[in-house]
């Protein structure tokens, strides 16, 4: 069987509601962290965007993969985002899997 790769996946939102108490608590713990994390990171972010003037239409993007600070100029030309699929539990999920083969 081929190796999947990020491509291939075919994303899947799961109702956390359905989780089992010690997965849910440890879910709530990340979500929390996470909500800190992106509050900083925008911080961080507007404080760097004033720093700068850019042309009109332009706009600065950030990336920090592998810890590094990554930054770019590019279009302001954004799409929307698309729509996620209906939320489902972890174990309707894993059923449909099962029964496509995978």
């Amino acid at each position: 069987m081929a190796k999947a790769t990020r491509s291939d996946a075919v994303w899947t939102v799961i109702d956390a509601d359905t989780l089992a108490d010690e997965q849910r608590f440890a879910y709530d713990e990340y979500k929390a962290k996470y909500r800190l994390m992106k509050e900083a990171r925008e911080h961080f972010e507007n404080h760097m965007q004033s720093a700068v003037e850019l042309p009109a239409g332009k706009r600065l993007v950030f990336g920090y993969n592998f810890g590094k600070l990554s930054v770019a100029v590019v279009d302001d030309d954004r799409k929307p985002t698309a729509k996620a699929n209906a939320p489902q539990s972890l174990s309707s999920y894993l059923a449909g899997m099962a029964q496509k083969g995978r």
